[in-house]
């Protein structure tokens, strides 16, 4: 072999090893500095409660696969996150025991095996989950959003599980429903609560008593790392659906016993569901709606708008809040302009429909050689 050529291989070979040399050290000095790493991360979503008050149902996700990029909003751009394995496992918990019981493992997720650009905050994309308990089993729903320009990717996973007939879920491309935390969130005055976690992943499940008093079910560790102090009453307060559900169980408790009231005296279902909003209004659990007003006048005032209505139009149902307010003048009638409809080619409907919603809530009505002022009434409440 020429020295020439002996010359040229150690080159090569020096040139080589120089290269493995500098992309190590290229790989080794981004993790080092958090520009790529092998990220993995475990968080427990939509926590309820068993009817039984003792069991605990939640979803874990458990994620792990590689991220490059800084990645921080408004500093620089989006990193990228190759997600390697990603699963969600329905979980029971006996609260008094503290065991869980496995239920179902739904395995691989929309972004597995695939690399997707992200902020930090949700570097493996934004989950969001809704357990109900229904008849020994639990109806399971969870959502998965994936950023692509110009919008995003919704992916979901839905189906109910029970011990017999496990419900074998899988994610489908599309929208899967409202993941508000269900009312089975609060049992008994204690409150289920997933604890903000890293990324996007909930670090632990809490139970929160009336008095504010915390237990953690689930991550405990991990919660004791995030939060040596637990977590702040602001954030407890701001994270609570225990108000919210309070409020839709008095309602409906309040709605069913005026109903039933109201038929034992006499009043037909329609009319006892009527009578039972009416109610309801009047003590405040709902806004209390505009009503109408008639007062029979013999000239209109200045300011009063005069609209010409025929007796027949009466007859074939158009106005009929205009119509039960004439018949019982200074008596408040519920108000709406959804009879105020076009007769053949009379446009009147319309006309006083644009009239009343452009905010005029004063006009006066001409029939059968009577005038009535008609005034809408609000209420702050």
């Amino acid at each position: 072999m020429s020295a020439a050529r002996s010359t040229s291989r150690r080159v090569a070979t020096f040139a080589t090893a120089a290269a493995v040399f500098l992309a190590t050290a290229a790989v080794a000095g981004a993790f080092a500095i958090g520009l790529l790493g092998w990220e993995r991360y475990t968080g427990f979503f939509a926590p309820v409660w068993d009817p039984d008050g003792r069991h605990v149902y939640f979803l874990e996700r458990e994620t792990r696969g590689f991220v490059w990029g800084a990645g921080w909003s408004g500093f620089s751009p989006p990193a990228n996150a190759y997600v390697y394995a990603d699963s969600l496992t329905l979980q029971r918990l006996d609260s008094e025991t503290r065991r869980i019981d496995s239920l179902e493992r739904f395995e691989g997720s929309p972004t597995q095996g695939r690399t997707t650009e992200n902020y930090r905050g949700y570097i493996f994309n934004h989950v969001s989950a809704r357990l109900i308990p229904v008849d020994g089993g639990v109806e399971v729903l969870a959502e998965m959003s994936i950023p692509r320009v110009p919008t995003s990717e919704q992916w979901a996973l839905k189906g109910t599980w029970a011990p017999a007939a496990p419900c074998n879920a899988q994610w489908t491309e599309g929208y899967g429903g409202n993941t508000a935390a269900d009312e089975s969130a609060l049992h008994h005055g204690v409150e289920l609560i997933s604890a903000p976690g890293e990324e996007g992943f909930p670090a632990a499940v809490i139970a929160v008593d009336a008095g504010g008093d915390v237990r953690v079910f689930v991550g405990g560790d991990r919660y004791a790392d995030l939060y040596p102090d637990g977590l702040p009453v602001e954030k407890l307060a701001e994270l609570s659906q225990r108000e919210r559900i309070e409020r839709s169980r008095e309602l409906r408790t309040v709605n069913a016993e005026l109903i039933e009231r109201f038929e034992a005296e006499g009043a037909t279902e329609v009319e006892a569901h009527l009578r039972a909003i009416d109610e309801m209004e009047e003590r405040g659990y709902f806004p209390k709606r505009p009503k109408l007003v008639a007062t029979r006048i013999d000239e209109a005032p200045a300011d009063a708008v005069v609209f010409e209505i025929p007796a027949e139009y009466f007859r074939v149902g158009l106005f009929q809040d205009i119509f039960a307010a004439i018949a019982a003048p200074g008596a408040q009638v519920d108000t709406g302009t959804g009879t105020y409809l076009a007769y053949y080619d009379d446009d009147l409907g319309p006309r006083l429909r644009k009239h009343r919603e452009s905010g005029h809530d004063r006009f006066a009505i001409r029939t059968q050689d009577r005038l009535y002022l008609l005034e809408v009434r609000r209420f702050d409440r």
